[in-house]
């Protein structure tokens, strides 16, 4: 098999566990190449430069020759300042990986949705709940399962979802814990979610 060499290309680590003596076996998200397996070898080397550097929330250029399932690392540069979280906003960075690592096959190119998770991880600490909402509604797009958003929503009416029929507005036999409010999904609807009686 010809083996590909990418260059540089914008990445995140969304895991990262050892790989025998001094290695790292890496899942890194993409814009051009999705989710990727690398072996990083020496990272874990006390010397190793890469070590510093392979750290979740951290925006990498990574390049690496891709020959199949899992491509080899061959160099790692810092691309901006590692975001910091802590508590809450950081378990939702977490969330957001396991979501990645889970829904998400390799090398399957998702640009809008590397950019909507570079937003998460600079949004989470100034409102946590409101950045993972946005993220998750453009996961749920890009995995062809996004939420039908009509403009014909009304803040004021209160709406029931039914897999066949999308939102249609709440009769009282509906069971409230199934009931959105429309502000709520006009706010979903345009990425503007920001208070709290919105989730």
């Amino acid at each position: 098999m010809q083996r590909q060499r990418i260059e540089l290309a914008p990445a995140y680590v969304l895991h990262a566990r050892p790989f025998g003596d001094t290695s790292l076996l890496l899942e890194i998200f993409t814009a051009s190449h999705g989710r990727v397996g690398l072996i990083a070898k020496g990272a874990r080397a006390p010397k190793s430069r890469k070590r510093v550097l392979l750290q979740m929330l951290q925006p990498l250029f990574v390049s690496w020759r891709d020959s199949g399932e899992l491509g080899t690392l061959t160099a790692v540069e810092s691309a901006a300042a590692a975001v910091s979280l802590s508590g809450e906003p950081l378990f939702c960075a977490w969330y957001a990986n396991e979501l990645l690592l889970k829904l998400c096959t390799r090398h399957q190119p998702h640009p809008l949705l590397f950019a909507a998770y570079a937003q998460l991880l600079l949004r989470l600490a100034n409102d946590a709940e409101a950045a993972l909402r946005t993220f998750e509604r453009v996961l749920l797009d890009e995995l062809g399962y996004g939420l039908e958003l009509p403009e014909s929503l009304l803040p004021a009416e209160t709406y029931h979802y039914l897999p066949s029929q999308g939102f249609r507005p709440a009769a009282h036999s509906d069971d409230a814990e199934d009931c959105y409010g429309g502000a709520a999904l006009m706010a979903l609807r345009d990425d503007a979610l920001s208070e709290a009686d919105h989730y």
